[in-house]
């Protein structure tokens, strides 16, 4: 092709460019000028390279995460599963071992052992044994969630006692605890201790209700035993600790006990599944290999893959099993390959538009230099343009974006300007500076002239509403009003420079000479800051540091001034606190030893509060009389307390929901008390409220014991009564009965047993015509003699005296 009809499609370019009609033909001429230079124009080669590079990008990529998807995909769903089984063992483990301690602990219980041993025709005599066993079982099911029902079979009576009332056992298996299949009582009865009986279904109106049953001999440590503590366990234990059905995760889970026999399964919730059978039948097939602790197997049952996985649980010899249907994770494969297949047909396209849009945005500055050169008719340079092509477009492009680029960073300079004083402040004080960074300084607007470094650090602690903490809170406004006290009261004297570091804190870096600290401007320039903040309604504190010579040794006074914040625990909030107030606590202990623990511990149990709260302050003393301790310290001391309280509660056996009107999460409310003075007041308010909560728990039971004490000597007071025979009717020890008639009563046992014979005799004396002798047997007394001398030591006068008045 001649230069001169290059000359005329290059002319022809332009002025189609000019009118608009570009983009139309553009394809046209480039494609008649590849024609002209062939592989020698780079523009040629860009888009070679470009295509060759998206396409093996893109193969690559789709063939690798095809080929791994897949068994990346089982491999997360296997480890996922598996630890889902682990933790379901786990808990399912804990929970029965639990079910089993509190049916030795049951079984261990007296009343529960004596109902044992009644007769049919005591049944009305005991009716107080009786309602304390079902208040009893009443509780132990109220307490474990998991238990459906629980009660007591008597063997000897064959009677069974629930937590509502006692039955006959044919009515009971009839009309009250109605099991789809018959138990065997006799193989039951047959063996001692914990048991598992197996998963039975019983009747709840006209549905079907699945439990386990477990069951615990009476007594406990007879080989033979009379009775049995039966328990239906609901399905609601496996399910919270499986749940996890959704719709699109398919997974079965199988507890199987020793026998074979399913234990629990979620299959319910995949009704729509067509394999159930399929995956049943795999199951039990591959039960008798399940010899390991834990083991995940993969295998075809009627053509289709699933995987296996299980785990051997000590605890009854149960295995807990899960069936996943390999298919369904090989879909979502499928899914992410055709995805795939979509995103590369889709993204060759656009690598294909793409190249060509900039080609020939490139291509175009050289085309303008082959249209001038064309237009003036240099030969010459015409010839030399097909050697130096190349570098007349680099040239070209060179200028341009040299002159572009220098406009662009001149704005950007201009706008980023702010950003760059807040990343040169935040540099010096975190020390990240050099000799050269006061000269930086000055390009940038921060003027460094003095030798000395101070930081001053603000911080603006307030709660922010959830509803906005998706948004930046800004102290802009703040950092312009110190801005405008700074150039009031420090003027030139001082440089001052401000960053708000983030959204609670705001950090000023001062640069002054040495004669600067002699006058009052630091005093008067933080005199008012304080006034501006103290308008606020956001609780403040200022912490000052110390001033340092040299831009390097700035870090020091930023460091000083974090410390200083942290001592507003001791000074408070809306303080200015400078770093020299700040004193040497580092050999300072807190003073709370183990003794003092415990001591405080028996003290709240006991109920007296006043006792409490002055053991309290006496520990405040202790502490806080020299002001020694550092902020970690006081910190570590109210942790102390805060355990101290939350034992006490264990020790109690209760929980924070039971002394505490609304729930008390301890630590967190006492973190959130930023002064000694609130921390003291709320230890103080935790304890005092728990003693209280002892003191009525404790007046409660003694008022117990002391009535029925009442009415078992309204029923034996006319026989021989010793302080021994009345500890075991209530369960209680001869030392602690005789404590509790003392503070209740103000008497000794035997005092109170005689004012209580004494009155009854009275009432004989007033009422009926007996003789001393007779009154003196009739109330318990061995002989009228000793009758007579106890009635005139408690009342002045003797018997007869008495009947005459």
């Amino acid at each position: 092709m001649s230069a001169e009809r290059n000359a005329f499609y290059l002319l022809r370019l332009q002025i189609m460019t000019e009118q608009g009609g570009y983009r139309g033909e553009v394809m046209g001429i480039f494609s008649r000028s590849i024609k002209e230079f062939r592989l020698n124009s780079i523009f040629v080669r860009i888009f070679i390279y470009i295509m060759a590079l998206v396409l093996i990008s893109i193969g690559l990529v789709s063939f690798f995460s095809y080929r791994k998807s897949s068994a990346m995909m089982i491999s997360e769903v296997q480890n996922s599963n598996m630890l889902i089984l682990k933790q379901a063992q786990k808990g399912i483990d804990q929970k029965i071992n639990s079910l089993q301690a509190n049916l030795m602990q049951a079984a261990l219980n007296r009343s529960l052992n004596e109902v044992l041993y009644l007769s049919n025709q005591s049944n009305y005599d005991k009716y107080e044994l009786i309602q304390d066993s079902m208040s009893y079982l009443s509780a132990l099911k109220s307490n474990n969630n998991y238990i459906s029902d629980i009660w007591l079979y008597a063997k000897k009576t064959d009677f069974v006692l629930g937590t509502e009332s006692k039955y006959e056992r044919s009515l009971f298996f009839s009309d009250v605890c109605k099991y789809t299949d018959d138990i065997d009582w006799d193989q039951v009865f047959g063996s001692s201790g914990f048991n598992y009986i197996g998963k039975k279904n019983i009747y709840r109106g006209t549905y079907q209700v699945p439990v386990v049953v477990f069951s615990e001999s009476l007594p406990f440590i007879d080989k033979s035993p009379k009775g049995m503590l039966i328990v239906n366990v609901s399905d609601s234990l496996f399910e919270k600790e499986l749940s996890n059905y959704n719709k699109e995760k398919i997974i079965f889970h199988y507890i199987v006990d020793k026998e074979g026999n399913i234990v629990y399964t979620n299959e319910q919730y995949y009704d729509e599944f067509n394999d159930l059978d399929l995956i049943r039948s795999a199951v039990h097939s591959q039960l008798t290999g399940m010899t390991q602790k834990q083991d995940t197997v993969e295998l075809m049952a009627g053509g289709k893959p699933f995987t296996i996985q299980y785990i051997q649980s000590q605890n009854l010899q149960w295995k807990y099993i899960s069936v996943i249907p390999t298919e369904y994770i090989k879909e979502s494969v499928n899914q992410i390959r055709n995805v795939t297949l979509l995103v590369v047909s889709i993204s060759i396209i656009l690598s294909i538009v793409l190249t060509i849009y900039i080609v020939n945005g490139l291509y175009r500055p050289m085309n303008k230099i082959l249209s001038y050169i064309n237009i003036i008719g240099d030969r010459k340079t015409i010839e030399n343009k097909k050697k130096n092509r190349n570098e007349f477009a680099l040239i070209n492009g060179i200028i341009d974006y040299v002159y572009k680029e220098n406009q662009t960073l001149q704005d950007n300079y201009e706008k980023s300007r702010p950003m760059l004083q807040d990343k040169f402040i935040y540099d010096i004080i975190n020390g990240q500076v050099d000799s050269d960074s006061e000269k930086l300084g000055l390009e940038i607007g921060i003027e460094l002239p003095f030798p000395f470094y101070q930081v001053i650090v603000y911080v603006i602690d307030g709660e922010i509403p959830g509803s906005l903490k998706k948004y930046k809170i800004s102290h802009e406004e703040d950092v312009v009003k110190m801005r405008e006290i700074a150039e009031l009261t420090l003027g030139e004297q001082c440089k001052c420079y401000f960053l708000a570091k983030d959204e609670q804190t705001i950090v000023s870096v001062l640069n002054a000479p040495e004669s600067f600290y002699e006058l009052s401007g630091m005093n008067e320039y933080l005199a008012k800051v304080q006034e501006y903040m103290n308008k606020g309604d956001l609780p403040y504190v200022v912490g000052v540091g110390n001033s340092y010579k040299g831009i390097r040794n700035c870090y020091r006074s930023f460091i000083d001034a974090l410390e200083t914040i942290k001592y507003q625990i001791v000074k408070g909030q809306n303080s200015v606190i400078y770093i020299d107030e700040v004193k040497n606590t580092n050999g300072a202990v807190i003073s709370y030893p183990l003794e003092k623990e415990t001591q405080l511990i028996m003290i709240t149990k006991s109920g007296n509060s006043e006792n409490v709260v002055k053991m309290l302050e006496d520990i405040f003393y202790e502490n806080f009389s020299e002001d020694v301790l550092s902020p970690e310290m006081i910190d570590n001391l109210f942790h102390a307390l805060a355990g101290t309280a939350v034992r006490t509660i264990f020790e109690m056996r209760l929980t924070n929901e039971q002394i505490f009107t609304d729930k008390q999460d301890i630590y967190k409310e006492l973190d959130q008390k930023k002064s000694i003075s609130e921390k003291k007041q709320y230890v103080i308010w935790i304890f005092k409220t728990i003693a209280l909560f002892a003191a009525d728990n404790k007046r409660g039971q003694q008022n117990y014991v002391l009535e029925k004490i009442d009415r078992y000597l309204e029923e034996n007071y006319n026989k021989e009564i010793s302080l021994d025979t009345v500890a075991a009717v209530v369960n209680l020890s001869a030392s602690y009965l005789s404590f509790v008639f003392k503070e209740n009563s103000g008497l000794n046992f035997v005092d109170y047993v005689n004012q209580f014979r004494l009155r009854k005799a009275k009432e004989l004396l007033e009422n009926t015509s007996y003789n001393i002798s007779q009154i003196a047997e009739l109330v318990g007394y061995s002989s009228a003699n000793s009758f007579s001398k106890v009635f005139k030591k408690y009342n002045g006068i003797s018997p007869a005296q008495y009947r005459k008045i």
